[in-house]
């Protein structure tokens, strides 16, 4: 099974107009539905190196590389990928090798032409030189946010997708979301009580708003965890509300039927 063209022009127009975000989370929902089909593997990994996140760009992409042949925009993003963890001769060859390829895109070529004096200029200068310096684009506090969910699931260790949350934080510390997850994830990892601090501050009307489930019954481990009776009894009561809630679409959907 494969992802049908719709989902794959809508993932490579996310990748072109730079909605990198929703592309990450469109490509992990396909990949999920679709776990070998390289075309959204690849579409994942370019997505990947334009948040600079090179190593699930380069997982991404080297697993696309097992399904289908690279496209010329893939391999150069590849290419950056290697540059980035120090293969320069690698990252080079890759360069080179597609700078003289026949047919190659205008654009593309510039950007190797760019690459190639780059590596040519840093073999004489003391400081080294990485792709990153061509293109880092200034990511938002969703942009972390969806990364971390993408490196949960792949597996990326904790800390790693901790520190993509705090950082979504740092820079929209008024989201619930962010800081709800953070708890959340934490509760995950038997550290509640240190996901306490993140969500402390919630109204009982911001609780009382929550649709989630899985997030509600996170938090009354994490009220739980900080000694938070209040709160706890809020989140309870809205997990049942929100089980109510379901229950009653489910016998009205079951009744139009």
């Amino acid at each position: 099974m494969y992802a049908t063209e719709k989902d794959l022009d809508k993932l490579t127009r996310c990748y072109e107009i730079q909605r990198w975000d929703e592309g990450l989370c469109l490509s992990q929902s396909l990949l999920k539905q679709f776990p070998h089909d390289g075309r959204v593997w690849e579409l994942s990994g370019m997505l990947f190196r334009e948040l600079t996140s090179f190593k699930l760009a380069q997982n991404a992409l080297e697993t696309a590389t097992t399904l289908i042949p690279l496209s010329d925009r893939a391999q150069l993003a590849l290419a950056d990928c290697y540059l980035h963890f120090g293969q320069r001769q690698l990252a080079g060859e890759m360069f080179q090798f597609l700078y003289e390829k026949v047919g190659i895109a205008p654009q593309l070529h510039s950007e190797l032409k760019d690459r190639l004096q780059k590596l040519s200029d840093s073999e004489h200068q003391s400081d080294g030189w990485e792709p990153a310096d061509l293109q880092r684009p200034k990511l938002t506090a969703e942009h972390h946010y969806n990364l971390a969910h993408s490196m949960g699931y792949l597996g990326y260790p904790p800390n790693c997708v901790e520190q993509e949350i705090l950082r979504a934080i740092e820079l929209a510390p008024e989201c619930l979301e962010y800081r709800i997850g953070l708890a959340g994830f934490l509760s995950q990892l038997h550290r509640a009580e240190e996901g306490y601090q993140y969500v402390a501050g919630l109204s009982l009307r911001e609780i009382s708003r929550l649709e989630c489930e899985c997030c509600l019954e996170r938090l009354v481990k994490v009220f739980h965890a900080g000694g938070d009776h209040r709160r706890l009894l809020a989140c309870m009561d809205r997990v049942e509300e929100v089980k109510r809630a379901q229950r009653k679409r489910k016998c009205i959907n079951n009744d139009e039927e």
